[in-house]
């Protein structure tokens, strides 16, 4: 079963930040997508469900806040975070 890291777009500075957690699900995104748009028409599985009772920490302004709104929640590749880490 494929795993993903989770990302939150932050309400105070506007960008995405990774949370600390990996999900494990099949039928995933090749690519960063919201749990909204991924799950659109269909049901949220209950791991996906789970993470909305987690904080997400804002670097910039040092404030947490809640994963609540699914559009602002995304599923990520791992790869993906590694591969646009790295500066050419």
């Amino acid at each position: 079963m494929p795993a993903y890291d989770i990302a939150v777009r932050c309400k105070d500075c506007g960008l995405d930040h990774p949370v600390l957690l990996r999900l494990h699900i099949d039928d995933g995104p090749d690519r960063k997508q919201s749990i909204a748009d991924l799950f659109h028409g269909r049901s949220v599985p209950p791991q996906v469900k789970a993470i909305r009772s987690h904080q997400a920490l804002c670097p910039k302004t040092g404030r947490k806040f809640p994963l609540e709104n699914d559009r602002d929640i995304f599923l990520v590749p791992p790869e993906f975070f590694r591969r646009n880490s790295v500066s050419h």
